[in-house]
């Protein structure tokens, strides 16, 4: 968790700077509180997926422009349990890959989540969210149009407006894809 912090502190810090926030109109526009953000832009503490998305989505960047720093490798291997983890209640992601292809940005996540409902917030335009469930069931998509998913499902749905995952079982296993496109990233 130490390098994931060490990424949040890095990033929080050079994309506030970038667009001339002071930590108090930070908190003030996102809804985190200045004392939380001050503790992410020192590495300390420990940020909810949710914390994370909200700032994510405020600077309309990718949750993984927040949690890593490094560009992959040409030849990219990830191991069971290797990975940039994010956990929030009952909500666990872990970094797979993310790659650029043409004006496309993805991102591949491999999921978890206990029994209940974890919220996301709107993406940018155009984003959209690939999801394969492996194992268990889930309510997951739009929400105002959800679908049930039991393993081996799948659904595509646009992440450009509130949407949830809804665990049905004690524990679910997913794969997550996140496509961006360029204009869903405004440049920092």
């Amino acid at each position: 968790m130490t390098d994931v912090m060490g990424a949040v502190a890095a990033n929080l810090r050079r994309i506030r700077d970038a667009r001339g926030l002071s930590l108090n109109e930070l908190a003030r526009q996102s809804g985190v509180a200045k004392a939380t953000l001050s503790q992410l832009e020192l590495g300390r503490g420990n940020p909810t997926v949710e914390t994370l998305m909200t700032l994510a989505t405020h600077f309309g960047v990718t949750l993984t422009d927040l949690i890593t720093c490094d560009d992959p490798p040409k030849t990219h291997v990830r191991r069971a349990g290797e990975g940039t983890l994010v956990r929030g209640d009952g909500l666990q992601l872990r970094l797979v890959h993310r790659m650029t292809s043409g004006p496309t940005m993805y991102e591949i996540y491999d999921m978890a989540t206990r029994q209940g409902m974890f919220e996301s917030p709107a993406h940018g335009a155009g984003v959209m969210e690939h999801l394969m469930l492996h194992q268990g069931s889930m309510r997951v998509g739009p929400k105002d149009d959800p679908a049930t998913l039991d393993a081996g499902d799948f659904i595509v749905f646009s992440a450009d407006r509130p949407h949830f995952y809804e665990s049905l079982s004690t524990t679910t296993q997913a794969t997550l894809i996140v496509l961006y496109p360029t204009g869903a990233q405004p440049p920092l």
